[in-house]
């Protein structure tokens, strides 16, 4: 019975990967989004995830899908600096979309050698000083999608190694990060160790900003990792281009004379910037600030540990802040300039009402003299005899009477005119602004 129960622990237990070489693992953010025609998968389908296939199936909506899977000639891959091509056992292509549609370039490498050896070939990978048959990866990856560009700046590489020894791990750890073999004070390093990924003592993670190393670790671990790493990515390279876009949205504020344009164009440009700034604000919320919270999707203490370290190590959650508080103030200023030009709108509009009234009162002043005038001439009177003609001066006097009537209104409305002229200059509105 004792045996049963060893024998089932075993079953479910996963072992660490029973690996003998090294895999770098170099993620990096393209431009290309993915489109409507290309098919995805879920990750479960080419990497094994163990027992939290379920949750990353459950949630596929949220994380990243595979859209393309090869096998490279490792024999046709050559480097700038590292020359131990022949230590070169294996080499994958993948392309995987984000849920932003964001693609995202890896190029796996398989090396017999110790970790220690990898730094220049980790170099090489990381300023893509790779080629595949002549061709750079770039282009490679490119043609698979059937378009044209270079990748982000956004990259992370990842090297899962077998159990490396305790006493000279921090060394190798120090030495594959930061690319040197020179002293350092652990205190001041900007590599953090997760702590339920180094909680047995043959296992080690160690994640900076730009690399991270895995030792001795379980395989659907490292699948997971490996998932996070290029959620990570994306992620960075989408805050960077909201970013981007922000700066744009500002330019385009500033941009144009105010005083002189007119309110309408002001108002267009205005409504336009503030429906961009909306589209990048919900960018920003599912884009980059959901995607660092791992733990509702995969309840998984190592997953989640590394996940957080990765986010905190890239600096994501600060950068975002920062982002988020940019949209904010811009939101601000565009509120602030449409309430402004609501006021100039709402001004034109009284100076255009007083003008009609303006008009409608200069007018009725004209007709009635003349309706009186035509009334009296109209009537069955002695005063009015037919032999007289209507411009006699036998009715000088009334004609005066009207006159004097039109002049004053005529005064009236242009001293009204004048005066609200005045006011608008004063308040310095353009007054027809809005005609």
């Amino acid at each position: 019975m004792r045996s049963d129960q060893h024998a089932n622990s075993k079953r479910l237990f996963d072992p660490p990967a029973q690996r003998e070489c090294v895999r770098l693992t170099n993620i990096y953010a393209t431009p290309w989004h993915r489109g409507g025609d290309v098919d995805d998968a879920l990750p479960g389908e080419h990497l094994r995830l163990g027992r939290l296939d379920g949750y990353y199936a459950g949630s596929a909506a949220q994380l990243p899908k595979v859209i393309h899977r090869s096998v490279l000639d490792h024999e046709q891959i050559s480097f700038s600096r590292w020359d131990h091509s022949d230590l070169l056992t294996g080499a994958r292509l993948w392309l995987l979309a984000v849920p932003s549609e964001q693609v995202v370039a890896v190029l796996s490498l398989d090396v017999s050698c110790e970790m220690v050896r990898t730094v220049d070939l980790l170099e090489d990978c990381y300023y893509l000083d790779v080629k595949v048959g002549g061709q750079s990866v770039e282009a490679l990856a490119a043609e698979v999608l059937g378009t044209a560009g270079e990748f982000l700046p956004e990259r992370h590489q990842i090297a899962f190694g077998p159990t490396l020894a305790a006493a000279t791990c921090d060394d190798i750890v120090q030495r594959v990060i930061y690319r040197s073999d020179l002293p350092y004070r652990k205190e001041y390093s900007a590599i953090t160790y997760p702590s339920e990924l180094n909680r047995r003592p043959d296992t080690v993670a160690a994640v900076g900003p730009y690399v991270s190393v895995l030792g001795g670790q379980q395989d659907y671990v490292e699948n997971t990792v490996f998932l996070s790493a290029v959620q990570g990515v994306a992620s960075a390279a989408r805050l960077r281009e909201i970013r981007s876009a922000a700066y744009s949205a500002v330019a385009a504020f500033r941009t144009g004379d105010r005083a002189h344009q007119a309110t309408q164009a002001r108002r267009k440009t205005l409504e336009r910037l503030s429906d961009q700034l909306g589209d990048m604000e919900l960018d920003l919320s599912y884009s980059v600030e959901a995607t660092a919270d791992l733990g509702l999707l995969v309840p998984s203490l190592r997953v989640v540990g590394y996940h957080d370290a990765l986010y905190a190590a890239m600096g994501l959650a600060d950068k975002a802040e920062t982002v988020a508080r940019m949209l904010r103030r811009l939101e601000r200023a565009i509120g602030a300039e449409i309430t402004a030009i609501e006021s100039l709108e709402r001004r034109a509009d009284e100076d255009r009402r007083l003008r009609w009234t303006v008009a409608v009162g200069f007018v009725s002043t004209v007709a009635v003299p003349v309706g009186l005038v035509l009334a009296f001439l109209g009537i069955n009177a002695r005063e009015v005899d037919d032999n007289w003609s209507m411009f006699d001066t036998h009715y000088m006097v009334v004609y005066l009477f009207a006159a004097t009537l039109v002049l004053i209104g005529a005064l009236l409305s242009m001293t009204l005119y004048m005066q609200q002229r005045r006011a608008m200059r004063r308040n310095g509105g353009p007054y027809e602004s809005v005609e």
